[in-house]
């Protein structure tokens, strides 16, 4: 899938000079945006040098690229991710040595934020506070974490989203390519898919963006021209730092697989168990997920037999049965098996498919490695997993009284009848 892409950077209205500097480069389809800083001249040699590494790593793993279809994708995939990491170690290194080797420059930086494509993969390395966002179903996403003083106090909940807009911190970032010879690297993997639109862009332009600005400005003339309007914009409110902005537009074809993947999104986003998880999020946990085929009456847990597996109904449905008692039937978008991601017990029912059903499935092991990599991902879902436990020990509890009120009912009930006058 090769998108249509266009790039623009601006000096805004504040500054005298740019150290913004951005790449888009349709052969290895890689687009990258980095926010240089260090003081004259300084901060845009950080960002160009930061490119130019780049994009000569990921030219000479062009093999890994290519490999992306074949046999082992999810390795693959992997594989990528690292690549990425790699090459973002590499540039940070490079950046800190010019530094090192030259007093003028020391302490210079640069944010980064890129985009590979491949096939129908986009492959994202992230650090600073530019951002990559995806505009999918006319909706906008950010796909990446500042990392930024203000948002480690807003994840903490030392301050309020209304305190975070007025504090004369909020500018502050807390990782930065060049600063130290190493960086702790967000990456992440997402399907892309038909009609999908993605803006990488620099806080010179995010930092005026409101909701629903990106649509609003997309409707508003050609693709190609997408770059200016939003520079446009970010100069109309302010200008204040450098505005830089790469805008993708995906071709307009709509595969099976597309289709596919678009029900998984929805399922998972539907799903009592994942409420609370950004976008993003999702899109992480969703790569630790398989699909598995199952035909009619298909025994998908089997009761007193331990399990490790959370599974989400697709497509079909499922009956639950206590012995070889009907006791509940699960339409399409549900999920069971919840209690096998916290504990070894032994299953409470069995569950058998209702026609051809498809189920998304998470393993243990995958799980706990999400939450631990993501601690703020992990307590939403523990906090949505407590609610669902409380609402079933509740109606449980309920089921009881009821129970326990008709128990009564008999037990006062005369074994004789007045005889009729």
């Amino acid at each position: 899938m090769k998108p249509l892409a266009f790039g623009k950077t601006d000096v805004g209205k504040k500054r005298d000079h740019n150290e913004d500097s951005f790449l888009v480069d349709e052969k290895l389809q890689l687009y990258i945006v980095a926010d240089g800083m260090g003081g004259h001249a300084a901060g845009e040699v950080a960002s160009a040098k930061a490119i130019e590494v780049i994009q000569r790593e990921v030219r000479n793993n062009e093999q890994m690229l290519q490999d992306y279809n074949m046999d082992a994708p999810e390795k693959v995939r992997l594989g990528i991710l690292r690549m990425l990491e790699n090459t973002v170690q590499r540039a940070c290194a490079e950046i800190y040595k010019i530094g090192q080797d030259d007093r003028q420059q020391r302490g210079m930086g640069t944010t980064l934020s890129m985009l590979l494509v491949v096939d129908t993969g986009g492959f994202i390395a992230h650090v600073g506070d530019s951002r990559i966002y995806l505009m999918r179903e006319d909706q906008v996403h950010q796909l990446t974490v500042d990392h930024t003083l203000i948002n480690e106090h807003l994840k903490r909940g030392t301050i309020t989203k209304e305190e975070a807009r007025k504090a004369k911190y909020k500018n502050v970032i807390t990782r930065a390519v060049g600063i130290q010879e190493q960086v702790q690297v967000d990456t992440l993997h997402l399907d892309i898919l038909p009609r999908d639109r993605i803006l990488v862009c620099s806080d010179g332009l995010h930092g005026y963006l409101r909701q629903g600005d990106v649509e609003k400005v997309f409707e508003a003339g050609p693709v190609e021209t997408m770059p200016d309007r939003l520079i446009e914009l970010g100069n109309e409110r302010g200008g204040k730092d450098n505005i830089t902005a790469i805008f993708l537009d995906m071709p307009d074809d709509e595969p099976g697989a597309a289709a596919e993947l678009r029900q998984r999104m929805e399922t998972m986003r539907n799903a009592p168990l994942f409420k609370y998880l950004s976008y993003r999020e999702l899109v992480n946990l969703m790569n630790l997920t398989y699909i598995r085929n199952v035909s009619d009456q298909e025994l998908i847990i089997e009761e007193g037999v331990p399990g490790d597996e959370l599974f989400l109904l697709v497509h079909g449905q499922a009956q639950v049965f206590k012995g070889e008692q009907e006791i509940a039937r699960l339409p399409e978008g549900s999920h069971f098996g919840e209690m096998a991601l916290f504990d070894n017990a032994p299953r409470s029912a069995s569950i058998r498919a209702v026609g051809h059903t498809r189920l998304l499935v998470i393993g243990r092991k995958q799980f706990y490695n999400f939450i631990r990599k993501d601690t703020s991902a992990g307590i939403k879902l523990l906090w949505s997993f407590l609610q669902i436990l409380t609402l079933r020990l509740r109606t449980t509890d309920e089921r009881l009284k009821e129970a326990k009120q008709e128990l009564s009912i008999q037990e006062v009930e005369p074994d004789w009848i007045l005889p009729d006058d």
